[in-house]
C-alpha cells in the first residue's frame, strides 16, 4: 500500500482552516462517497473510507496531511496527492 505525507504553508489561523475543511470540503458530495466516517479530535481530523485512512492536521499557517491509502486509493495516488494540494491552496484564498 501507498501513503500520502504532505505539509503545506497556508496564511490562515488552525481556526480558520478546520472551519474551511468543515463548510467546504466535507459538505462536498462527491466525498461522501469516498469518506466512509471522519471526526475531529482537537486540530486533527480523522477520515477513513474507500480510499484509504488517515489524518489531516491543522495549525497555525500549516497543515499535514497523513494518510495510508488503500489498494483503490494507491492507484491513483498521484491525483490524490495533486488534488489534495491544490484545494488546501484553494482554501487559503
Amino acid at each position: 500500500m501507498a501513503r500520502i505525507q504532505q505539509t503545506i504553508q497556508t496564511s490562515k489561523s488552525a481556526l480558520e482552516m478546520r472551519l474551511l475543511i468543515d463548510t467546504k470540503v466535507l459538505t462536498r458530495p462527491e466525498l461522501a462517497m469516498l469518506i466512509s466516517e471522519h471526526h475531529w479530535e482537537e486540530n486533527v481530523l480523522h477520515a477513513s473510507g474507500k480510499l484509504g485512512n488517515g489524518t489531516i492536521t491543522v495549525a497555525d499557517q500549516l497543515v499535514t496531511v497523513d494518510i495510508e491509502l488503500s489498494l483503490f486509493g494507491s492507484a491513483a495516488k498521484g491525483a490524490i496527492e495533486q488534488t489534495l494540494k491544490e484545494k488546501i491552496k484553494m482554501l487559503d484564498k
